[in-house]
């Protein structure tokens, strides 16, 4: 099973799925949710592939247990980012236990384990059912229909073999200033919509050293936020009549949407403040909740067949908090390596079997 766990890989990475969202290379992934479908048909497993939109789809799949009410979710996002830089990124090269290629630590590792379990269970009655899910990103999450939800759901993103109880989440915001355009050689006639930005900067920053000063999540440490976007003006010899500006908040398990709101209006108060007769609008623009779920005796299982790491906390957010809002428990769980998002992106292969290992010992 170990050198098919690596043609599973080499099979997933040989094909384009780069998201179309994030680069003009991505032709989306119906072709490899194609292939994974036909893996799973090819073992006599019932799989279906679920269009999105265009060549956006999701793959899932079922293996009914002997306990068939009892259900365990497994994930894993199909899209990879961009492949600027990369040469040969479609191909796997290995050097040691290094294997190279575009996917393989970020995640199609994990699609792998998902294809080698299914092939385990395919022949060894598991006791417990298996709803396998392989989606376009980690915004469309598809989950069979099911008698009832599952217990427990696994999201094998990259967590270097710890177990990831939780995961910050994130807030995009965003402000618009008005201001009004004039000649630059006579700014008396117009009103400037950049110089108001300094006041906005400048709370952010206040913020984020309260943020700073407060106590950190025992995994997830302290919440932040930065300025991603500044965007303003029409050319340099005119008063700029508009200016806007994007900021990230990652949050932590427990913080409120009036928490948030407060910040949001603070910074709209700053510039509303600021000298000039200028105009001054904010909004939320984009929200994905953190992930946050309590140790009990199956995470422990899980821990101990795993290799006993001690629980994590994860920087980025991942799908797993959608299940878990949908009333599904979820965790992270996949196999170490380096560069997701980086052009020598790599998974190890000692730590891709070892995964594979633990979630087979898990089940049984």
């Amino acid at each position: 099973m170990h050198n098919q766990l690596i043609q599973y890989l080499t099979h997933l990475v040989k094909i384009n799925s780069v998201n179309p969202e994030l680069s003009s290379d991505g032709q989306g992934e119906q072709e490899i949710g194609e292939c994974v479908n036909r893996h799973f048909q090819a073992l006599g497993i019932s799989s279906k592939v679920h269009t999105i939109t265009g060549d956006r789809c999701n793959t899932t799949a079922f293996i009914p247990g002997h306990n068939p009410d009892k259900i365990l979710l497994l994930n894993g996002h199909l899209d990879t980012v961009g492949i600027e830089g990369m040469d040969d990124p479609f191909t796997i090269r290995r050097d040691g236990d290094k294997l190279y290629g575009r996917g393989t630590y970020d995640m199609l590792a994990g699609c792998a384990i998902q294809m080698g379990l299914a092939t385990y269970f395919a022949d060894q009655p598991s006791p417990i059912s298996l709803a396998f899910t392989f989606v376009a990103d980690e915004e469309n999450l598809s989950i069979p229909t099911l008698s009832v939800l599952p217990f427990l759901g696994i999201f094998m993103e990259p967590t270097e073999e710890a177990i990831g109880t939780s995961h910050k989440g994130y807030t995009w915001f965003e402000i618009n200033i008005d201001g009004l355009a004039a000649h630059g050689s006579r700014p008396e006639e117009g009103i400037n919509a950049i110089f108001p930005l300094q006041y906005a900067l400048k709370e952010l920053e206040i913020i984020n050293h309260e943020l700073d000063q407060e106590d950190p999540h025992p995994y997830l440490g302290k919440a932040t936020l930065h300025p991603g976007i500044i965007s303003g003006g029409t050319a340099q010899s005119v008063i700029a009549a508009q200016s806007t500006l994007n900021w990230e908040r990652r949050t932590l398990p427990g913080e409120s949407q009036q928490k948030l709101n407060g910040e949001l209006n603070r910074v709209i108060e700053a510039v509303r403040n600021a000298p000039g007769n200028h105009k001054v609008s904010g909004e939320k623009v984009y929200h994905r909740p953190p992930n946050e779920i309590e140790d009990d005796s199956l995470i422990q299982k899980l821990q101990k067949t795993a290799g006993g790491k001690p629980f994590k906390g994860m920087s980025y957010w991942a799908d797993s908090a959608l299940a878990t809002g949908a009333g599904i428990p979820s965790i992270l769980f996949g196999p170490a390596g380096h560069g997701a998002h980086a052009i020598d992106e790599w998974v190890s292969e000692k730590s891709l079997i070892n995964c594979y290992e633990s979630m087979k010992s898990f089940i049984t």
